[in-house]
């Protein structure tokens, strides 16, 4: 029998599963794996992770919380072809949805299917980013989020629209091998995946094991603006925008002169004032759900 560690933060949004009968459903769900489960604590957790991989050795690691949840996880197997699968209980759970799951059934439903995906990351100052980073209007709306204590869907809505509409422009310089771009934006993006967990689609472009990611600029000026670019991020157009810019590259620095705020994969960075960022080719393994044809891969 194969074994599994199953890795839960149990305060990841709003999910309304109690950890035994989260882990009583999968148990009876996947009976090939023999299950071993830890709890995060917000204490020594990475060390904690560290510890079971090495006295379990799994075959298989599934993730319940969200995005910064399975970063954390995916830190302690940087140097292991072990496969991860997301089990979607975070408030907005992004990389799940590029990854194709949706809800738990579609994470169990990965596991049975079991295909695998190595899917790029990009080192963003050190800091490995699995789904999208941002300077900018989200990155603020995260923070007042957190600020918020909120949980769940709602809070991270309603923190987003009223930070839709107050964001101001912040300047930054963009460098590109021996190109510079200077311009204005309300949201500068660095994406590896497709869409945020609330299913705005920001990389329309977004292929997660090519050895590339997008920079996005994205930058409305009027309320016009906004309506149209609120359509187009859930239509999947938005790089058909006239105030949206995306470059395609392997890495770039990225020059924040306002110092804006900047987030990774849902954490909140502060303010620096530049940032490096340099793709890692197939940095993880990762199984995908049967709706994975968003965030598609290449087919090299």
């Amino acid at each position: 029998m194969k074994n599994c560690l199953f890795i839960l933060n149990p305060i990841s949004g709003d999910n309304n599963y109690q950890k035994e009968e989260l882990f009583a459903q999968v148990e009876d769900s996947l009976k090939l794996y023999n299950f071993h489960f830890v709890e995060t604590t917000g204490e020594n957790d990475p060390e904690k992770i560290q510890k079971k991989l090495t006295e379990y050795q799994p075959d298989l690691v599934m993730v319940g919380g969200g995005d910064g949840t399975v970063k954390m996880a995916a830190m302690a197997l940087k140097s292991s072809s072990v496969p991860m699968c997301v089990v979607p209980l975070g408030s907005a759970n992004g990389l799940a949805k590029c990854l194709g799951i949706e809800v738990l059934t579609d994470a169990l439903e990965a596991v049975r299917d079991h295909e695998v995906k190595a899917i790029d990351a990009i080192d963003i100052n050190g800091e490995i980013c699995l789904h999208l980073a941002d300077f900018g209007m989200n990155a603020s709306m995260i923070r007042k989020f957190e600020d918020d204590d909120s949980r769940g869907m709602l809070g991270y809505v309603k923190n987003s629209l009223s930070e839709l509409f107050s964001a101001e422009p912040k300047n930054f310089t963009l460098k590109f091998g021996e190109e510079e771009v200077d311009l204005s934006s309300k949201m500068m993006v660095i994406a590896n995946g497709d869409q945020y967990g609330t299913g705005a689609k920001v990389n329309c472009s977004g292929v997660m094991d090519d050895g590339k990611f997008e920079v996005i600029s994205i930058n409305p000026l009027t309320a016009d603006d906004f309506l149209k670019m609120t359509v187009a991020f859930f239509k999947g157009d938005l790089d058909e925008m006239e105030n949206v810019q995306t470059w395609q590259v392997e890495e770039c620095e990225i020059i924040n002169h306002h110092e804006a705020e900047f987030q990774i994969d849902g954490e909140v960075m502060n303010h620096p004032k530049s940032i490096q960022a340099k793709i890692h080719k197939h940095a993880f393994n990762f199984l995908v759900g049967k709706s994975f044809d968003n965030c598609r891969t290449s087919e090299v």
